[in-house]
């Protein structure tokens, strides 16, 4: 199951945005020039910074959890998601079902897409809220 970015895109969105933002800031904040290049460095290290924090913590993930009960793991992790915040849900044509938060919300959070096979269910989502939900889940 793929949904959103990895760790490269994730990457490269924060580094470029960071590093154009932090380029122009300091370029305007310590009155030189870019003909200098020292507010492109400047960029270039906050750009580094963030776009490895960016995509360590924001990249999209994938977990696989086997259950016994499809009725008991999907009542579990219904509140798990709603302590979340996740109270919204739709089942696309594919099976999946795509939980979300409330529109402002999820501007800073994504969504979470879980998808149930005869055995296991695949959960993917932001790196960081995943490990807060298999943490949730007890497993």
């Amino acid at each position: 199951m793929e949904y959103g970015p990895g760790f490269v895109a994730t990457f490269l969105y924060y580094f470029v945005t960071t590093a154009l933002v932090a380029t122009f800031a300091a370029s305007k904040g310590l009155g030189v020039g870019l003909s200098t290049g020292l507010p492109q460095q400047l960029g270039l290290l906050l750009g580094l910074f963030a776009g490895g924090l960016g995509g360590y913590f924001n990249r999209t993930v994938s977990t696989s959890i086997s259950f016994k009960s499809k009725k008991q793991l999907t009542k579990k992790l219904n509140e798990v998601l709603e302590n979340m915040g996740y109270c919204n849900s739709q089942e696309d044509d594919d099976g999946v079902t795509v939980y979300w938060r409330s529109p402002l919300r999820q501007l800073l959070s994504g969504k979470v897409f879980v998808k149930f096979g005869d055995h296991d269910v695949t959960i993917a989502s932001r790196s960081i809220h995943l490990k807060k939900l298999r943490r949730q889940m007890d497993v």
